[in-house]
């Protein structure tokens, strides 16, 4: 098979990258982006599976995003002038999509021998923006490999260690909890740029907090994620931490106390399956929430 996603090599060291790096990919003209399928896929999805919505900021307030009154197939096919964004979450459920996505991991855990792509959890999520439209300052717990299909984009990465930038309170994750994070102008000083033509990729780090500005063109982009059994860990202790700070006893930053993290971890794999439990009972996540945690989850 052709390389579909190329690492340079000596790229990648024994450990798992914790900076962006950019990549290259041969999916530029591959039939499963183009806008007709692309177009059949949304109207073939669940509604859960889509996200769209009308023009916003980077400092988008999640509860005030504006609509675009259109249907998921109809965003994807009016994307030249609906001035919208829009994410296919969870593509893999399309055997099309999943063969692909399988195919670009397994030949990246090939080329770094193993160090990265072996992947757990592996996901696929496509974006379809309309020109110059922006996606909000945010955070994604999981690896991802960002392929520019079409069009142009310009992306800022910040270190997610850097509490000027966000906090370790922001940065925590838990039920309901929105993506976006807070953004102010004046952050785009300590922010690593990456311009994304067609065939351009780049890694993101776990955690790794950045937005994007879309060119002049319709954009189309292929996000591959996944999770190692590390970033497993780490996103679990995110949990537990934002949990006990939700009741009042603020966390310190993992890895402080590694057998502590131990014991949260543990207690995760113990209590989730319950949280599940009382979601699927209470038909609801914020009764769910509110059982937990006595209190109900932001809007998001």
């Amino acid at each position: 098979m052709d390389k579909l996603i190329e690492v340079e090599a000596g790229g990648v060291g024994n450990e798992m990258p914790t900076r962006t790096f950019r990549l290259r990919h041969h999916l530029a003209d591959h039939p499963l982006f183009k806008l007709d399928r692309l177009a059949r896929l949304a109207a073939s999805l669940p509604a859960d599976q889509i996200e769209f919505n009308g023009p916003v900021l980077p400092n988008q307030d999640p509860d005030l995003t504006p609509s675009n009154g259109l249907t998921p197939e109809e965003t994807v096919r009016r994307i030249e002038e609906c001035r919208s964004w829009m994410v296919i979450k969870n593509a893999e459920s399309d055997p099309e999509y999943k063969a692909l996505l399988d195919a670009c991991l397994d030949q990246v855990a090939e080329q770094t021998g193993g160090v990265m792509g072996c992947a757990l959890r592996r996901q696929a999520f496509i974006f379809v923006t309309s020109p110059g439209n922006v996606t909000p300052f945010h955070m994604d717990p999981e690896y991802n490999f960002l392929l520019q299909i079409r069009g142009q984009k310009r992306m800022s990465l910040f270190d997610y260690r850097d509490r000027a930038i966000v906090s370790e309170e922001a940065l925590e994750l838990y039920p309901g909890k929105h993506r976006n994070l807070p953004y102010r102008d004046e952050f785009e000083a300590g922010a690593t740029q990456q311009h994304l033509d067609p065939g351009d990729a780049i890694f993101v780090p776990l955690f790794e907090p950045h937005w994007v500005q879309n060119g002049p063109e319709v954009s189309v982009s292929f996000s591959i994620t996944w999770q190692t059994k590390e970033s497993l860990r780490l996103v679990k202790l995110s949990y537990v931490n934002a949990g006990l700070r939700r009741l009042g006893f603020p966390q310190a930053p993992a890895g402080t106390h590694k057998a502590l993290d131990a014991i949260k971890v543990a207690a995760y794999d113990v209590l989730r399956p319950i949280y599940d439990a009382v979601r699927k009972i209470a038909g609801d996540r914020q009764k769910a929430i509110a059982f937990v945690f006595g209190k109900t989850a932001p809007a998001n």
